[in-house]
This record gives structure tokens, sequence and C-alpha cells, in this order.
């Protein structure tokens, strides 16, 4: 898996769970808007897929998923190769298990300018994106994200929702490549302690970089 990749997957994910929305007529958007501006913490497991310009399935990974305002998270792919990619609230560490290798920077360099203000403000979805309704499929309700700044990673985002629950997550990319992610076992406000997303280097574990 690529960790920029898989980077910029999560820190979309992250904005839009961290970023508020006015109120909004449609109902699928006040759905959304009422899951983001409520939630505090949660957790649940997920399924990714890449599906390339053909339709096929180029990638597949699953693991677990953590949040907790603010500024909090951790990533854990279980399979295909075992990573973890954890925000402490100072510093965002990534860690591949299987080559024995953490990097580090602070959360405001590696997550830039803009989304370390999602993380720590309140802003309009409507300021960064265009929001469309999707007629419901496959037992969800829909509605697409799309960026009014085009150089973006993903042009598109899709997100079904079961009641206020984000349940899957489609990211179109500008090499026609569709990231799907789905969410199951979804538990909001769960009881995360701030300890669970303290990294602490294994040990004959190499570091690069340096934590704040």
């Amino acid at each position: 898996l690529n960790s920029m990749r898989i980077c910029g997957i999560i820190l979309l994910l992250i904005s839009l769970i961290f970023t508020s929305t006015q109120c909004l007529a449609q109902t699928t958007e006040q759905k959304l808007f009422e899951s983001l501006r409520t939630l505090s913490s949660l957790k649940a497991n997920f399924f990714q897929q890449v599906v390339d310009s053909k339709g096929e399935v180029t990638q597949e990974a699953k693991g677990t998923f953590e949040l907790k305002k603010p500024g909090r998270f951790r990533w854990h792919y279980d399979e295909p190769l075992s990573q973890q990619i954890i925000a402490d609230g100072k510093n965002l560490w990534l860690f591949d298990i299987e080559l024995a290798q953490a990097t580090v920077q602070p959360s405001e360099q590696a997550l830039g300018s803009a989304p370390i203000i999602l993380l720590t403000d309140l802003k309009p979805l409507s300021d960064d994106f265009e929001i469309r309704e999707m007629p419901a499929s496959f037992g969800l309700d829909w509605v697409a994200l799309v960026p009014k700044i085009q150089d973006t990673e993903f042009y598109r985002i899709e997100i079904g929702m079961d009641g206020d629950i984000i349940r899957e997550m489609r990211l179109h990319d500008h090499f026609d490549q569709k990231t799907i992610i789905r969410f199951s076992e979804v538990t909001v406000s769960a009881n995360l302690p701030d300890a669970r997303f303290n990294f602490s280097i294994p040990e004959g574990v190499d570091v690069i970089g340096s934590p704040r």
C-alpha cells in the first residue's frame, strides 16, 4: 500500500469528520451535518478497495479505525500489510511493523496548514465543497462532495449514510481510480482514553524524524 495515498485518504476522512457544516435543507445533507457536528469519538472496522478505470480491484486492505476530538486518531491496517498511522494530538506517526520503521513529524508539518485547521476548528463543509444529493442505493442515502479547488487528490467524494452513521465512502481520483472504504461495527461516542493514541517506540524500531 502506498503510504502517501493512505495518508491522503485518511486526512480527507479526518477532515470530513472533524468539520461541521451549515444547516442544510436536504435530508441526506442534514444527516451528514448532524453526524459530523455531534461526533466526539468513534471506533470502527473498515474494508478498503482500490478499483481501476476498468472496474477491476487492484488493492484490498482491512483494519480498524479509532478517532477522538481534538486531533487524535489511529488507523491500523491488519491485512495485507501491518501498518499504523497515529495522530497523538501533537505528532503524526507512520509505523511499518514489518519493516520495523517509524516516521514522525509534528502534526502541523505533516498535515499542512489547511488540514490542521480542519482538525482544530469547526469549518463549514460548504466552504470547500459543492454538496450534491444522490439517489439512494444499496440501502444507503448518498451525498456527493465536489471540491471547489480541483488541485486535490480526489475530485469527487461520495458518502453513504445509514441513518446518521457514515457506512461507506467512495473517493474518485484524477487517474480514474476509485477508493472504496466500508465501515462496520461502528461505535459512536466510544470510550477512548487519550493514552490510546500514544505511540510507544518498540525496541529495535528505527525512527525517522523527531517528535515534539
